[in-house]
């Protein structure tokens, strides 16, 4: 017979024994106190944080035999026993992704009016409310609002954005909260002892820190690192068994920024890339380290920190050393490496071009970032040093790409002005007579360097876009088939800061696109995948290609030679010059 899993087996019984949502129980033992339980509840939250556990224990404690209302639900009578062991007749748990057509709903409604079997009420259980079909919410909506006195509905869902407000406002809402890594790490130890486990020092942290606040997937982690090895499980066997990127390189590689190390920090990012592990995620495992350094830096308050104990001690040993103009600038390096690493076919090499670029001077990196130079998210916007005097050109950091092309173009990479060497002071010329300037004898720049760069990131954007269209048409499926039916003849072609151009194919598509609620459903979804916020905007007239700059640089960007070089010096185009 199949052992039962950990987190069933350790599934909280009591509200005692439930962790980290004590806002949620306090509330609700008032309520049964005070008799003031209602009719229908809606608990929300990330997976894996109780909302199963504690609508089960809503159940019990509304159905307890127990004297003292205080002590409900007690554990031990036929109601409390029965429905822990998932047999009570009146407690119906149903599953919305397997059951959410409007038929299921109309059936359940049906069901209700009749009065409990054996206990006081009958408890309604939806777990995913959210995967119910548009019918089957209306359906629901009149007994949701008026639901016959025996009867108690608790819809729980991780998406509550997608349940319609007509069904939120009939609900008590009740938000469940991830699992600090503190109180994760401790009820691990607990478990752990209580079945024999021996957890070496970090095991526990690690697996807390790899569960992101989900008790459920903590538990079945600790189930599985028990049936890995005999003995005692270390925290090489935690890193091993979830591909995890070792704690020692990200600590460091953290050392060697403090010291400003070069050849430290770039052996440990080499070191992970030998392992096989994933770069990205040791990038992720360095910024919320960083973020932890940066909290207790510039606060020095170690409640907002989600650590245990050594970490701590470690973070404030950081703390003393560290800089916090640096690690403000460090962080805004790093954290803009995420998509750099998932589409570079170059393995690690933004990541050590970021080290380098931290280690030259965070903050006069900073100091550029306030002149223009800054990254968000992915799009990158990177101020070109200015030219010392009016004739002499701006330093650049890479050497001219020069083709056989009507329009040359120079590259440049995408560097901190401190990474760029001053020009040598020129000796004084002597004076000459002032002479009249006009159009013709001006040496002032003849392209405006912000159009460059406005351009450059547009076209980044739309480069982005074009590569997540097919995600895109999937995740609008389930929200709507027609729309994604409508999206096969269409594609994005421009974007103009935070406007993307869409082009149909005929007058016919434009005009469905157009609707507001489609144009919304696609709005949402393409902002959720680039987490920025952009507007839509529908033509069905192809442009045709024209000289003007964005033109220009649209045509370039194409070019294979020119995109390979964009990618290996992570530059952008800042000039075209005309062929002479």
């Amino acid at each position: 017979m199949a052992s039962q899993s950990l987190y069933r087996k350790w599934r909280s019984q009591t509200f005692d024994e439930l962790i980290g949502q004590e806002h949620v129980v306090q509330t609700l033992r008032n309520a049964i106190v005070e008799g003031r339980v209602a009719h229908a509840y809606l608990f929300t939250g990330p997976r894996g944080v109780g909302k199963t556990s504690m609508a089960r224990l809503l159940a019990k404690a509304v159905n307890c035999i127990e004297p003292d209302p205080a002590a409900r639900p007690c554990g031990h009578c036929h109601a409390c026993t029965s429905i822990a062991e998932g047999r009570a007749v009146d407690v119906i748990e149903m599953d919305a992704a397997s059951h959410t057509s409007v038929d299921d709903a109309r059936e359940l409604i049906e069901r209700v009016q009749f009065r409990p079997a054996e206990m006081r009420f009958k408890v309604y259980v939806i777990d995913e409310t959210h995967m119910l079909s548009t019918a089957a919410f209306n359906a629901l909506l009149k007994t949701l609002e008026e639901p016959p006195d025996h009867a108690i509905f608790i819809l729980a869902t991780t998406e509550a954005h997608k349940v319609p407000a007509t069904i939120l406002s009939r609900c008590q809402r009740f938000t469940f909260t991830r699992h600090s890594v503190a109180a994760t790490s401790a009820h691990l130890r607990q478990i752990a002892a209580s079945e024999n486990l021996n957890l070496d020092i970090g095991a526990p942290e690690a697996i807390a820190r790899a569960a992101t606040g989900s008790m459920r997937d903590a538990l079945g982690v600790l189930e599985q690192l028990a049936s890995f090895g005999q003995g005692s499980i270390t925290l090489e066997q935690v890193h091993s068994l979830l591909g995890m990127t070792a704690a020692a390189e990200v600590d460091a590689l953290i050392e060697a920024l403090l010291d400003d190390n070069v050849c430290t920090a770039l052996r440990a990012v080499n070191g992970v890339a030998d392992q096989g592990a994933d770069i990205r995620q040791f990038t992720r495992d360095l910024v919320e380290r960083l973020r932890a350094l940066m909290l207790l830096r510039a606060t020095s308050d170690p409640s907002l920190l989600d650590v245990g104990e050594d970490e701590l001690r470690m973070l404030e040993g950081w703390a003393q050393r560290a800089d916090t103009v640096a690690l403000v600038a460090w962080i805004k390096l790093f954290s803009g490496l995420d998509f750099q690493l998932r589409t570079t076919p170059y393995g690690h090499l933004p990541l050590e071009l970021t080290v380098v670029e931290a280690l030259v001077g965070p903050a006069t990196r900073e100091q550029g970032t306030g002149n223009g130079g800054q990254t968000t998210g992915s799009r990158r916007t990177t101020a070109v040093p200015a030219a010392p005097t009016r004739t002499a050109p701006p330093v650049r950091a890479a050497p001219t790409l020069v083709r056989d092309e009507p329009t040359p173009l120079i590259i440049v990479p995408e560097v901190s002005p401190a990474l760029v060497a001053p020009p040598a002071p020129e000796a004084p010329a002597p004076e000459a007579p002032a002479a009249p300037e006009d159009a013709s004898t001006s040496h002032a720049p003849t392209v405006d360097q912000e159009a460059f760069i406005a351009a450059n990131a547009d076209f980044t954007v739309l480069e982005r876009i074009e590569s997540l269209w097919d995600d895109i048409k999937r995740d609008v499926r389930p929200r709507s088939p027609m729309l994604q039916a409508l999206l096969k003849d269409v594609r994005p072609v421009d974007v103009e800061g935070n406007t993307i151009v869409l082009l149909a194919s005929s007058g016919f598509h434009k005009s469905n696109l157009e609707k507001p609620q489609n144009i919304k459903i696609v709005e949402d979804v393409i902002n959720k995948l680039l987490g920025e916020v952009f507007a839509l905007r529908c033509t069905s007239e192809s442009k045709s290609e024209t000289r003007d700059l964005r033109g220009q640089i649209r045509e370039a960007r194409k070019d294979e030679l020119v995109r390979a070089a964009m990618n290996i010096f992570e530059a952008h185009i800042v000039d075209i010059e005309p062929e002479a």
